[in-house]
């Protein structure tokens, strides 16, 4: 009896540290990419980012609620490489931990396409470090890594609970596919009624 469930014990640390694990042990080969959090400044920055030597014409994804009207046509205009817009649709999006899962749904389903080996995450300071710890469990089981990038200085210290909640939420997708968000309806229609 001890024998499996010290087996078993192994088998679930092993499967919930895989999308951090598999990133450094098997990599992906595809090349990196910018991912921007909400749009506005933060995908001025990505462009400007792109239009430099060091990310020259990496492709951009923005993940976005439909109410933003992101990218604006001046910002399509400015882009030098791939700019791609995912909308986020319920259940999935609306806040940190469903647009990592809409960011590892969308990742998933690019059949034929090699996986980015690097995501290069611009947001803002306050949604770092959980926002990469939310969007590393979405992809890092296809063996890419994120990296923050905080646009207005150094990432904030963590808020724990926030940080815990998406990370179990994160863990709760890979495992039903549901980031739990429906758990809680008031919150969910609050984030409803701000982005769709």
């Amino acid at each position: 009896m001890k024998r499996w469930l010290a087996l078993a014990s192994v088998a679930v640390i092993g499967w919930t540290c895989w999308p951090l694990l598999r990133s450094r042990l098997l990599p992906a080969a595809g090349p990196p990419w910018l991912v921007v959090l909400d749009g506005y400044h933060r995908l001025d920055r990505a462009l400007a980012l792109q239009a430099g030597a060091a990310h020259r014409r990496w492709p951009i994804l923005l993940i976005t609620c439909p109410q933003t009207d992101q990218p604006t046509s001046a910002q399509r205009a400015r882009a030098n490489g791939p700019l791609l817009v995912l909308l986020e649709h319920p259940p999935l999006g609306g806040d940190t931990a469903g647009q990592a899962a809409a960011l590892g749904r969308w990742l998933r389903d690019q059949a034929g396409q090699q996986h980015p080996r690097r995501l290069l995450l611009l947001s803002d300071s306050h949604h770092f470090p959980r926002a990469r710890w939310a969007a590393q469990l979405a992809v890092g089981g296809l063996g890419t890594t994120v990296q923050p990038w905080p646009l207005n200085g150094q990432a904030s210290s963590p808020e724990l609970w926030p940080a815990f909640r998406d990370a179990l939420r994160l863990q709760l997708w890979r495992l039903s596919g549901s980031t739990g968000a429906r758990m809680v309806p008031a919150f969910q229609q609050y984030k409803r009624n701000q982005c769709f």
